[in-house]
């Protein structure tokens, strides 16, 4: 028992690694719903299963859904996986008149 948990906390400081390094958001994120969701199965191992339904539930599924859904809102997972910067994603500011800008450069 003890080293499954030992085997599962090295993978777990290996994944959440690999997600601080990813250069793709969206993988990152991915890599970051996996690590809650083996934290979640280290809580069961531990017998704590109040604690890891929580995790599970929380950690796992509803973080990951939002941070899936703020990157999809801010188009930012297409403008890092294409070269771009994480600022491609942002939308235009309205011109100081109220219009919208069609082009060229805008202060």
């Amino acid at each position: 028992m003890v080293a499954m948990v030992i085997v599962v906390s090295v993978l777990l400081i290996g994944l959440a690694a690999g997600a601080i390094f990813m250069r793709s958001l969206g993988s990152a994120v991915i890599l970051l719903g996996t690590v809650s969701l083996l934290v979640s199965a280290t809580f069961l191992l531990l017998a704590a299963p109040d604690v890891a339904i929580t995790e599970a539930a929380i950690g796992s599924a509803l973080t990951t859904l939002v941070y899936v859904l703020v990157l999809k809102r801010t188009n930012s997972v297409d403008s890092i996986e294409d070269g771009g910067s994480p600022q491609a994603g942002k939308r235009s500011k309205p011109a100081r008149n109220g219009s919208w800008p069609t082009g060229g450069s805008h202060a």
